[in-house]
C-alpha cells in the first residue's frame, strides 16, 4: 500500500511541476482507417432494455404506474393540504353548486367574526370617511385635469366653432 502511495504521489508531483510542452507538437498523419470500427454486434439480452425487451417494457409500465397511482394522490394531497384559501375558512360553510343553497354568503355580516372593534371600523370608513376620501380623490382628479402642461382640459377646441361663424 505503502508503494503504490509513493508511486502514485510522484506521479502528481511530476504531473504539477511541467507546465508548459517541451517541445513543439509534431503534426501527425491523418489517419488510415475511419471510425466508428465495428468490431462485432451488441446482442440483446434479458437484461439489456431494447425496446420491446422484458426490462423496458418492466421500466415503462413502472413509470406509467408510478404516474397514474400514486402519482395522482401525491397531486392530491398538495392541492388539498396546501390550500391556503382552506386553512383560512376553516369552518365556513363549502361553497355548493345549487346557487339557492349559497344564499348564506350574501346575507351574512362579516365584521360580526371580528368582534365589535372590527365593525366599528367598517362602520368608521363606511359611513364617515367615505365623504372626505372621495372629497379628495375628486379634488386629485380635477387639479390633475387643470394643472396639466398638455392642456387635457381643452382637447374640443379644434373643433369648436367661434361664435361670430355659427
Amino acid at each position: 500500500m505503502g508503494l503504490l502511495r509513493s508511486v502514485s504521489r510522484q506521479k502528481m508531483l511530476r504531473a504539477s511541476r511541467r507546465l508548459f510542452a517541451a517541445e513543439v507538437p509534431k503534426t501527425l498523419d491523418p489517419p488510415t482507417q475511419t471510425y466508428p470500427l465495428a468490431y462485432g454486434r451488441v446482442e440483446e439480452t434479458v437484461m439489456s432494455p431494447y425496446k420491446g425487451g422484458p426490462v423496458y417494457l418492466w421500466l415503462r409500465s413502472t413509470i406509467v404506474w408510478l404516474r397514474r397511482v400514486p402519482g395522482r394522490h401525491w397531486i392530491r394531497w398538495l392541492e388539498r393540504n396546501w390550500d391556503y384559501q382552506k386553512m383560512c375558512l376553516m369552518g365556513m360553510p363549502e361553497i355548493h353548486i345549487d346557487p339557492t343553497k349559497n344564499r348564506w354568503r350574501y346575507y351574512i355580516d362579516t365584521s360580526y367574526y371580528g368582534g365589535m372593534l372590527d365593525k366599528s371600523h367598517e362602520d368608521f370608513y363606511r359611513y364617515i370617511m367615505m365623504y372626505p376620501t372621495l372629497a379628495f380623490f375628486f379634488h386629485c382628479v380635477w387639479c390633475r385635469i387643470k394643472d396639466n402642461d398638455n392642456d387635457k382640459d381643452n382637447f374640443l377646441a379644434k373643433w369648436r366653432v367661434p361664435a361670430d361663424e355659427a
